[in-house]
């Protein structure tokens, strides 16, 4: 094999264990529903240990994989505990609240640089939750997070923080490169702050033109009288790179429901979009998610996003539907899919790439959009099919004879 086919399926490579890792951390439905998770015939990782999970036997993978791949991956069934796509840029699905430490830990380091401890940390019965109004911020208006203390429990108060001291940075590798400090924060009812006196302290954030990526605010602080300090981040994206606009349309196609999104691209590119779908009366259950990538022009254009139609079949869930979560995000990666694809299909290598800039940009969601009332019984109930489909059931049956 020469080296230039090395490097593009060493590129290959790198792409499927970050979507294989994306899958498996976003905690994608039920383990013993084959339909929810992963492609099973990929490897996954065990979350304890870090290492690789690999199937010894070949037929139960295709097995598996056969469920899953009744439906392609741009359109997986959706159900009301994958919340990291119904709610997906909530932070309070990931963010948990922090102890205070009563006592520190009486350490000391060694000559050979071996830390010894004498005593373990005390923590107190308070704890702190400093948690922004999203997981990313789009553009430069004004972003707010919020910090609150108190001691768990059935009548939860929260305590009054004293000497607050926040700063505002970002951070590419190990370099931290400062911000503007928050605009205004504080208890008083007064730049974001809600409600004055509530002991919810509300910090007042206000993007540059430079806060591309990873943002971090600390916040040094007392309370009760004992020192605490505390982080949080979200990922900002403060220029435009495309809009939603004008109304999406929805249409029956070839069996699938199709959501027709009028677009304006200003900075070209590889771009993920994604939905979700739900019931809009009744018992509102959610159906399916889909996601449409490829590259796309700058100007006005329609990004079509495909729901397949035997997930909307299978659910029973008649319309008419909600399409919601429209949301949209630009690959700024030095190798997009695209890239990886088109080397393969040339056989020309992708050479080191020299990259700086963040990997991301966010768009502003779309507002949510109402179908007509379709009946699940129109959408089709063939399985889905592909050449890539076909590969991969040939490569398993090779495993089984062998």
């Amino acid at each position: 094999m020469n080296k230039k086919m090395l490097l593009i399926l060493g590129g290959v490579a790198v792409l499927l264990l970050v979507v294989t890792l994306f899958v498996v951390l976003s905690g994608d439905g039920p383990e013993k529903d084959v339909a929810y998770g992963q492609d099973p015939s990929e490897p996954r990782v065990d979350t304890d240990s870090g290492m690789p999970i690999v199937s010894d036997d070949p037929a139960e993978v295709l097995e598996d994989y056969l469920k899953w791949a009744k439906y392609p991956p741009t359109t997986r069934p959706l159900h009301e505990g994958m919340v990291d796509l119904i709610d997906p840029y909530n932070p309070d699905n990931l963010q948990t609240p922090i102890g205070v430490i009563k006592t520190p830990a009486q350490c000391s380091r060694s000559h050979d640089g071996t830390m010894n401890c004498t005593s373990k940390a005390e923590l107190s019965d308070v704890v702190c939750k400093l948690v922004s109004e999203s997981s990313i911020s789009i553009g430069r208006d004004d972003f707010k997070v919020f910090l609150n203390c108190y001691r768990p429990g059935p009548e939860q108060k929260n305590l009054p923080l004293t000497n607050l001291q926040p700063k505002v940075y970002m951070k590419q590798d190990t370099k931290i490169i400062p911000s503007l400090p928050p605009v205004g924060f504080g208890d008083e009812g007064t730049n974001g702050d809600e409600k004055a006196g509530d002991a919810l302290y509300t910090f007042l954030v206000r993007p540059t033109a430079n806060d591309w990526g990873p943002m971090y605010l600390e916040v040094a602080f007392e309370v009760e009288g004992l020192k605490h300090v505390q982080r949080t981040n979200w990922y900002s994206t403060p220029h435009k790179i495309a809009d939603f606009t004008g109304n999406a349309r929805d249409s029956m196609d070839g069996g699938n429901l199709k959501i027709s999104l009028p677009i304006n691209v200003l900075k070209p590119g590889y771009f993920i979009i994604r939905a979700n779908l739900q019931e809009k009366d009744g018992s509102q259950r959610f159906v399916a998610s889909a996601t449409y990538e490829g590259e796309l022009e700058a100007g006005a254009q329609v990004v079509d996003l495909t729901f397949f139609g035997k997930v909307i079949r299978d659910s029973g869930v008649n319309g008419p539907y909600v399409v919601r979560e429209i949301r949209g995000m630009r690959d700024n990666s030095p190798v997009n899919a695209a890239m990886l694809r088109r080397a393969l299909e040339s056989g020309q290598a992708i050479g080191p790439q020299e990259h700086k800039e963040p990997l991301q940009e966010y768009m502003k969601s779309a507002p949510n959009h109402t179908t007509q009332a379709f009946n699940a019984k129109d959408f089709s109930d063939k399985e889905w099919e592909s050449e890539e489909k076909n590969r991969r059931v040939n490569y398993l049956k090779s495993l089984i004879n062998q």
